[in-house]
């Protein structure tokens, strides 16, 4: 089950919930791809553990982008190292080359493609690594028909836009637009300190991804109550909905899609 932006109601999807691609060292939940988005975007939540890597490649279609849950990466794009633990975002713009490292604890961070299609390698991972001699033609060939390069080292190429996301007080922080997505797609995060704050994401915000607290979302024919590790896909309502917060320092990852 994923995320669909053409529902008529509001969905709620937890990652846990979600059966994980497995691959040596990592674990893929898929919970919106490009058939519930409008290929705009997808998202996943990885976890790798420590000492784990991803070997040196490049989206040439896509912006992949990062925001870290728990442990600390290094994250190496175009040549430049950057070091991000919870709250930091990254993003890798089309055709950088690039690869991670986990440095500490098992890391786990929300990976999001714009425009989607990535997701459909993920979820390729268990069958193709689970074949003798892969990874080999055939990770190879999954990878080019997802306009991704298999690099042998980093290489020149785009700057990384690399931000601290934990916002300093109550509101929305900007994170990445529709200049640095190309999709239409606007990534921002929502911190509300105190319990009982409350907000309205506007008509264009499709997904609000719970990262720490709780919030009660209250739509006008329904009542969600979502809790860290929760994703709610939003329908483009005429009334927008009123989001609650329900604990103290709760975040939210919230997603808006321009026509």
């Amino acid at each position: 089950m994923t995320f669909d932006l053409r529902a008529s109601a509001a969905r709620l999807i937890a990652a846990r919930d979600v059966v994980a691609a497995e691959a040596p060292g990592h674990s893929f939940r898929v919970v919106a791809d490009g058939s519930g988005t409008g290929g705009a975007y997808s998202l996943t939540e990885a976890t790798s553990p420590a000492g784990a890597g991803v070997p040196f490649h490049a989206h040439d279609s896509a912006v992949e982008c990062f925001y870290v849950l728990d442990g600390r990466y290094r994250l190496t794009v175009s040549g430049a190292r950057h070091e991000a633990g919870p709250g930091d975002f990254l993003l890798i713009p089309r055709g950088a080359p690039h690869g991670f490292e986990v440095l500490e604890g098992e890391a786990r961070a929300l990976v999001l493609f714009a425009p989607a299609g990535f997701e459909e390698v993920f979820r390729r991972m268990p069958e193709i690594f689970g074949t003798p001699g892969e990874p080999g033609p055939v990770w190879e060939q999954a990878n080019r028909r997802a306009e991704t390069r298999l690099l042998d080292g980093p290489g020149p190429g785009p700057a990384a836009l690399a931000r601290a996301a934990v916002a300093p007080s109550a509101g929305i922080t900007g994170l990445a637009g529709p200049d640095a997505t190309a999709t239409g797609l606007d990534i921002g995060v929502r911190h509300d300190p105190h319990t009982g704050a409350a907000w309205s994401p506007g008509r264009t915000v499709t997904a609000v991804c719970v990262l720490r607290g709780r919030y009660r979302l209250e739509l006008p024919d329904q009542t969600l109550t979502a809790g860290a590790g929760d994703y709610v896909c939003l329908p483009r309502e005429t009334v927008p909905p009123r989001v609650v917060a329900l604990a103290p320092d709760s975040r939210a990852l919230v997603l808006s899609l321009t026509d």
